[in-house]
């Protein structure tokens, strides 16, 4: 029986690929809204976007106007120990 060779998994092949495009940054959206937060947000003065910690360790981004959604989802989130539910993500 004749043996197939070893193909790379996808992953393994845009790893080699010098032309792929390479994230450097996280990419973060808020919770709550699911607008697009730059790094820069969460340590301006004052921040409009901030970091909610679930009772799990879990860390949950959210923009300043949507503080209140985003708590409640995370709070429900600590409640049911479901996932939480996550706005779809905008630019």
């Amino acid at each position: 029986m004749v043996q197939r060779k070893k193909t790379l998994t996808k992953r393994e092949r845009k790893a080699q690929d010098p032309g792929a495009h390479q994230h450097e940054h996280r990419h973060i959206h808020c919770i709550a809204c699911g607008r697009h937060l730059d790094p820069e947000e969460f340590d301006a003065s004052p921040a409009t976007a901030f970091v909610i910690t679930c009772q799990h360790g879990s860390q949950f981004p959210a923009c300043a106007a949507c503080e209140v959604e985003a708590r409640a989802r995370v709070a429900e989130h600590d409640r049911t120990g479901q996932p939480p539910q996550m706005a779809n993500a905008w630019h």
